[in-house]
């Protein structure tokens, strides 16, 4: 799973470069986050980071999507006609970026999860909770999992109309549909890893 993320993470630090304004910047490098701290975890040296900056940093980024969805939400409901169609491009779509703020949450929910209660001695098994998931971790956990599935599924509905419509198009938002894809269903398992672990 982590050349998957790594391969996710040069997307997401290319559609960075190639922003052109400063929410898409702020969303992408959020993603780039996402996808570093994922291929991170595999690698024991990762267990020595400090978690909070971390936490932050998701607990930032599900915020700004949340903020951004709900723009889109508002914007949605204020327009007249063509209520519910993004005014360019699909991810201008409140829906799409709750998808995002649950790929955030998941990041935070996981963290959460993994860090090693005060005075635990070290080795970490990043499948494993480390001290087991409580009741509301674990409803937590299965929701997640259950919005990163249907987001997935949604972003791969959205890839396959592009496809078919379009043609070989590999990049702009029928390569972000694809990543987007591949990111909810490779957070979803991770949540059920931790799940089952």
């Amino acid at each position: 799973m982590a050349g998957l993320f790594a391969a996710l993470s040069a997307h997401s630090l290319w559609r960075l470069v190639a922003a052109r304004q400063a929410s898409a910047a702020a969303g992408n490098l959020f993603h780039l986050g996402m996808n570093l701290v994922m291929v991170a975890m595999v690698w024991p040296w990762w267990v020595h980071l400090p978690v909070l900056p971390q936490l932050v940093f998701f607990v930032v980024a599900a915020v700004f999507h949340a903020a951004i969805a709900g723009w889109y939400a508002v914007d949605a409901l204020t327009r007249t006609g063509s209520a519910g169609q993004p005014r360019t491009g699909r991810h201008r779509n409140a829906l799409v970026q709750a998808v995002h703020v649950a790929m955030m949450l998941a990041m935070v929910w996981a963290l959460a999860a993994m860090s090693p209660a005060p005075g635990y001695a070290h080795h970490v098994d990043h499948t494993v909770p480390h001290a087991g998931l409580d009741t509301g971790a674990t409803v937590g956990g299965v929701v997640l999992a259950a919005i990163l599935l249907a987001g997935g599924a949604l972003f791969l509905v959205h890839f396959v109309r592009d496809r078919r419509e379009r043609g070989m198009v590999w990049w702009g938002e029928s390569a972000d549909d694809l990543a987007h894809a591949l990111m909810s269903f490779g957070m979803a398992a991770m949540c059920g890893l931790m799940l089952t672990g």
